[in-house]
């Protein structure tokens, strides 16, 4: 079902002798985030923060992203009070803390509330996919509004931002994404990369492959059998004789990239992570046999590997077919989560949410929570789940809401965050903040202090130009 693109430029041959040379300037440039740049500092402030709870407590973040919008007042902040075509077709549950209830729909999400918070009260206003998107996977805004395309100085990710500022070990990626790099139909969503920090940030990519039997299949894990250990490091020893005779500087940050890409090809704990068949059958039925559900079991595995930041965007389309190589899809029907109605991509909001989204969502979701926890991986992994707006209050005549990014809802749990609360309300028929509102600098504010990086610490761009982390504050009441 999903492969490591990067093995050969086009995925569908196996190694030349050539990939395996150039290996760190194609696969190789996701995978060197941990590496010192040159003219860049990385300010980790040298003391600790004023406030500490939670400071640090993180290991790991895994972001699950649910592009084109989940409706937040039809999932974790319902209005049963409201008119109906307001409030909506589902009805609101209890779940297992007082006080707190949730949609219908996601009754094993509901039997684990105490293990996650819910944040009702996420404020941005900006209603296009691309830009919204930036926001909250950056935590900032981008200079342009709209469907815009990705530009070198957007604001990294997070996980390019965790990639410069908290390395990983060597022989494991610091920063992961997959199942698809997201896109409305005009571009690529801008904010997946590593933006100002360069592509040495960028993300290593898992993108949908044909023939791999419903697992992952990773053609890095083998090479050809003219490929082994020792030639291996032959090919490195040629790459730098050949570097010397044509006179050529390699810069710090490119000899890194080679050195780092040659480790992964040799590294035997990242590699068999995405060996998910090995996982048991019952495993892998908890967790769910679909795309998205495979894509959390990968995430709990990557975690054991040591990677430091791993982004699982929601899978709209799990054909291996409509992917190209650069893992986009060729013509993008309309997100699964952008529930505009029937005549938009045929997405009336209730029967869309209801049949297609919730039941893998909450399947796969409490299965990765539970799982985590049961393992103790919990306490040391942030899990994020947001998207980038949520829908509008009020139904549209086509069965539908619509984009809206004047307040929405996103879930925190692990790494230092208190579960079993949540934080900000919306207004009576959730339009607007009522109380305590969350910028999305906030919201990164909070993502960084749990991963140990102060909202003042500072990146540096190519230029040497130094940027803030976070413009926000942490949200100190979801931290424990």
């Amino acid at each position: 079902m999903l492969s490591i693109r990067g093995s050969s430029p086009d995925g569908r041959r196996p190694w030349s002798r050539r990939d395996v040379l150039r290996v760190g300037l194609t696969s190789g440039m996701g995978l060197m985030g941990g590496l010192p740049i040159l003219g860049s500092t990385n300010l980790l402030n040298a003391a600790a923060p004023a406030n500490t709870r939670g400071f640090g407590r993180a290991k790991s973040l895994v972001l699950v992203y649910l592009f084109g919008g989940p409706s937040h007042i039809d999932m974790w902040d319902m209005k049963p009070l409201a008119p109906s075509g307001i409030r909506g077709e589902f009805r609101p549950i209890d779940t297992n803390v007082p006080g707190i209830q949730i949609t219908e729909h996601l009754p094993k999400l509901a039997r684990i509330t105490d293990k996650y918070s819910i944040i009702r009260s996420l404020t941005h206003g900006d209603s296009s996919h691309g830009s919204a998107s930036h926001t909250m996977l950056t935590g900032r805004r981008p200079k342009n509004l709209g469907e815009v395309p990705p530009r070198e100085d957007d604001f990294p990710h997070y996980g390019a931002v965790l990639s410069r500022l908290r390395p990983t070990d060597a022989g494991t990626a610091p920063f992961v994404s997959y199942p698809w790099n997201i896109a409305t139909s005009t571009n690529t969503v801008p904010g997946q990369n590593g933006g100002l920090l360069g592509q040495g940030c960028d993300p290593w990519r898992v993108v949908p492959a044909a023939g791999s039997g419903g697992g992952f299949d990773v053609p890095l894990a083998t090479l050809p059998e003219s490929i082994n250990p020792v030639r291996l490091e032959s090919r490195r020893r040629l790459l730098e004789q050949l570097s010397a005779t044509r006179n050529v500087e390699i810069s710090g940050e490119l000899t890194g990239i080679y050195d780092r890409a040659f480790e992964l090809l040799l590294a035997p704990r990242f590699l068999e992570a995405f060996r998910v068949e090995r996982e048991t059958a019952a495993m892998r039925e908890r967790y769910g046999q679909n795309v998205f559900g495979q894509s959390l079991l990968l995430a709990r595995r990557l975690v054991e590997a040591g990677v430091r930041t791993t982004v699982v965007y929601w899978p709209d389309r799990s054909e291996p077919e409509a992917f190209n190589n650069n893992g986009t899809i060729d013509k993008v029907a309309v997100a699964a989560w952008d529930t505009h109605g029937t005549h938009v991509g045929n997405t009336p909001n209730f029967p869309r949410l209801k049949d297609h989204n919730l039941p893998p969502l909450d399947q796969g979701l409490s299965a990765f929570l539970g799982d985590l926890s049961e393992r103790g991986l919990l306490d040391d992994t942030l899990v994020a789940i947001t998207g980038e707006f949520g829908r509008s209050p009020k139904i549209n005549p086509d069965a539908g809401r619509d984009h809206y990014g004047n307040v929405f809802s996103a879930m925190l749990a692990g790494g230092g965050v208190r579960g079993g609360q949540t934080y900000g309300t919306s207004d009576k028929i959730g339009a607007f903040p009522a109380d305590r509102p969350v910028t999305a600098g906030d919201f990164a504010a909070t993502l960084y202090h749990a991963m140990g990086i102060a909202p003042e610490a500072e990146i540096h761009d190519r230029f040497g130009r130094p940027h803030r982390v976070a413009e926000g504050s942490p949200v100190w009441d979801l931290l424990g």
